[in-house]
């Protein structure tokens, strides 16, 4: 399961899961209001208008993407990538009949099959947290931008995730096993650093919050702890505990779980001289 839900999280570069799972747990993460009230931050750094060529990497379900398209119109055009082929197909069929100048493809956001300085824009959300080697990632996108083309990222610190309703000293252990466990939990700190490291310019850097109802993050937290208890990092009357505290902290109103991310973006420079 917890392999399922880091694949899933990220929609790009992940393992093959369930794609019903993938899918209901995307369209959940996404209705969180936390990650809604990303979507216009992003979009405003994109700075889209119409006709421009936007690259989405690790699409997903292609929400975002159809909502560039609306905004880029029929002269402009968007390409969503994921390298789940269920969830481009899922895209697909929820982009049909909508007469939107949009395309999906399954793709390796570390070796993009695309000619280089063919997009304005590129967007990446929850990916690379996922990603074995982001700096990768992010030479690909500087690669097919074109010349004063802007990439857009947002990605969690799992590090800050942040829980008040049980002991502290253990909720610590389980927020750095957690983190620990994503192969890049830390990245949305080192956004900025990636950015430049790629040859972006003009770097901006937005602190995002997320609220994670309990529903919700008892399904993300859960699948790690089974994974950890297997593993022996825990033992399993420390955590019937801990569940304990936050089931009875949420029933009397007390539960609060919080997760910090990030909204950097940066600028591909013209070629000097």
């Amino acid at each position: 399961m917890r392999e399922q839900l880091a694949g899933a999280a990220g929609a790009g570069v992940a393992p093959a899961v369930d794609p019903g799972f993938a899918i209901r747990f995307l369209d959940a993460g996404n209705a969180l209001p936390g990650v809604r009230a990303l979507k216009p931050l992003m979009v405003e750094q994109l700075a889209l208008r119409r006709g421009l060529d936007v690259l989405e990497l690790g699409c997903g379900a292609g929400d975002d993407v159809r909502s560039f398209a609306r905004r880029v119109g029929p002269a402009g055009h968007v390409l969503g990538i994921d390298s789940a082929p269920a969830l481009v197909a899922e895209a697909t069929r929820r982009s049909q009949d909508r007469e939107l100048p949009v395309v999906f493809r399954v793709g390796d956001a570390l070796a993009l099959d695309l000619a280089a300085a063919s997009f304005d824009r590129v967007r990446i959300e929850r990916l690379l947290m996922h990603v074995d080697e982001p700096l990768q990632v992010l030479h690909e996108s500087a690669r097919v931008l074109r010349p004063g083309g802007r990439v857009v990222v947002f990605d969690f610190d799992w590090d800050t995730l942040a829980i008040d309703g049980a002991d502290r000293e253990l909720t610590r252990r389980i927020v750095r096993s957690h983190c620990d466990a994503t192969p890049n939990g830390r990245v949305g700190r080192a956004l900025p650093r990636l950015l430049g490291d790629a040859g972006f310019e003009e770097l901006t850097t937005v602190p995002h919050g997320v609220v994670l109802p309990y529903d919700f993050f008892s399904w993300l937290v859960s699948s790690h702890l089974d994974a950890a208890l297997a593993a022996g990092d825990f033992e399993p009357d420390e955590l019937i505990a801990w569940w304990d505290q936050l089931d009875r902290a949420h029933a009397g109103g007390g539960f609060f779980a919080a997760l910090l991310g990030f909204v950097a973006s940066g600028t591909k420079q013209a070629p000097r001289g």
